[in-house]
């Protein structure tokens, strides 16, 4: 039988090499209404499988509340603003945005704005064509020799600073979470906000907008700014109190500014930047550039398609890791995947506990496989749908208490992942490890030590440890075309209690099952499939 094709649905412009992207995908269905609104956008979200979007569309609560099958959300851009990303997390909606598209676009804006206001280009533009001639009056500054204050090193931060030194300034930064090396390799000077405020020449704003960063800098921090300071903001509206800076350009305590974004946009008729002094403004260009726009449909495209064909590793902003760095785990998070359904699939009753164990493995992959781990564990026990995205907070619904440790030193092999999970009185106890790049073994479970794939149909019984259970078992499944793949024994003590893990081609219908735990020996027979 032919699989259904995902739905795609974008409602705000995308750039050609976007579209087209989609457009080869031989296995969705594009749905391309740009400016789609009311009714009409809540009837086609609710067959969707993906939504594309820009800034022009609102994501609310009530728009992905409305639909059963909306596994991804991408947009077209940095800015979530638009996006309720809480609500889509609760829905195991993937939230995918193209974070580095417009990196140069916003850098080279920051300092066209940067120069524009040194040399005071907008006003002699305008002087020349209302035919003036007054060379004095726009007498400008040089950037050598000035001290630029970046505030915030990240992404564009940096590629301002290298820039900026190019220019001969010098570079000082704040940026409490930024390690001392990256200022290094840039040739910033880290420095603390006060101090970069009472030094700067030049101050330039790039950090997300939060509630840390909100208002940040507001009158009392331009009053410990040098008189006649330049600033700088192609970040986010809000960053700069708005009144204040133009309270700082009304009096000339701040010398000029150059703004690219506002906290509300665009800005209402009465805003007071509007009509403040020495200031130059424009409408959020910082990424509106052909290659830019390029990139973020072009990688919003492709990450979109990726996510529905099942791949974690893309620039999401709601996955409680980095996907994009650990693309390289994937069978150790396969592995981890797996031990968690697994488990979910043998203990009995409501879940209350599960512990990650790494032995050997990366601390920095801790948070991933842990996640994983849930993951695979919760899949049995629920009807909706559970995913990278949605699996710690389900767990924490449900009271399940999850957590995790490292154990650097391998012990018995180089690499190892075990999984403890309670519910109730009982213990479930299994562990993985990878002998190659992808050849992926379960070698212990409840402390029967043996060794098998995790993958496909598996019986998984406990009996009695006496003569005659493995033919028994071997007959029952022979005289109903269930071929045997696998068949691997755990022994405890002699006379005490085997385990064994039947890797079998198909299916066992309840009636077979329930022959094999008729027998005298079985204590436990399941049927698991991985």
């Amino acid at each position: 039988m032919t699989e259904a094709k995902a739905q795609v649905l974008v409602t705000d412009t995308l750039a050609e090499s976007g579209l087209a992207i989609l457009q080869a995908a031989t296995d969705i269905v594009l749905d391309y209404r740009p400016g789609l609104k009311g009714p009409a956008l809540l009837e086609a979200v609710s067959t969707a499988d993906a939504l594309i979007t820009r800034s022009g569309t609102a994501v609310t609560r009530e728009l992905v509340s409305a639909d059963t099958r909306l596994r991804v959300l991408g947009r077209a851009g940095v800015g979530l603003d638009n996006v309720d990303v809480d609500a889509c997390t609760e829905r195991g909606i993937l939230v995918i945005n193209a974070p580095t598209a417009n990196i140069i676009s916003a850098t080279e804006h920051t300092m066209a704005m940067l120069l524009a206001l040194c040399r005071n280009i907008p006003e002699a533009d305008a002087s020349v064509k209302r035919g003036e001639w007054n060379r004095s009056r726009f007498m400008g500054i040089e950037l050598n020799g000035k001290t630029l204050g970046i505030v915030g090193l990240g992404r564009i931060g940096t590629r301002v600073t290298v820039r900026a030194r190019s220019f001969g300034m010098h570079v000082i930064a704040y940026d409490p979470y930024i390690a001392q090396t990256v200022a290094d390799k840039v040739g910033a000077e880290m420095v603390e906000l006060d101090a970069l405020l009472a030094k700067a020449d030049v101050i330039t704003v790039h950090t997300p907008l939060t509630d840390e960063t909100r208002g940040m800098i507001g009158a009392a921090e331009m009053a410990k700014m040098r008189d006649g300071v330049v600033l700088v903001n192609c970040a986010r509206g809000g960053i700069y109190q708005e009144e204040a800076l133009a309270a700082a350009l009304n009096s000339g305590k701040v010398g000029a500014a150059a703004i690219d974004v506002y906290v509300e946009e665009p800005p209402g008729k009465n805003h007071p930047l509007l009509n403040a002094k020495n200031i130059t403004l424009t409408p959020h260009l910082g990424a509106n550039t052909i290659e830019a726009q390029d990139r973020v449909a072009v990688q919003t495209s492709e990450m979109v398609l990726e996510a529905l064909r099942g791949s974690i590793f893309v620039s999401a902003v709601n996955l409680p890791f980095e996907g994009l760095s650990d693309s390289d785990a994937a069978p150790l998070i396969s592995l981890a995947e797996k031990l968690g359904l697994f488990a979910g699939q043998l203990i009995n009753g409501p879940l209350t506990k599960a512990t990650v164990e790494l032995s050997g493995i990366e601390e920095k992959l801790t948070k991933i496989l842990t996640v994983a781990a849930t993951k695979g564990l919760l899949a049995p026990h629920l009807s909706e749908s559970v995913n990278f995205v949605n699996a710690q907070q389900l767990a924490e619904q449900r009271g399940i208490a999850v957590s995790s440790t490292i154990h650097p030193i391998p012990v018995d092999y180089t690499n190892l992942i075990t999984l403890r999970v309670t519910a109730g009185k009982e213990e479930f106890c299994v562990s993985g490890t990878l002998f190659s790049e992808h050849n992926q073994r379960i070698v212990s479970v409840n402390n029967f030590r043996v060794e098998f794939k995790p993958e496909g149909y598996l019986i998984y019984t406990i009996n009695h440890d006496v003569p005659g259970v493995v033919g028994k078992v071997g007959t029952i499944l022979g005289d109903r075309d269930i071929n045997i793949a696998d068949y691997n024994l755990a022994r405890g003590t002699i006379g005490s209690l085997a385990m064994a893990i039947i890797t079998v081609d198909s299916r066992l219908d309840p009636e077979t099952l329930s022959f094999l735990r008729s027998f005298r020996e079985m204590k436990e027979v399941k049927l698991v499939k991985l």
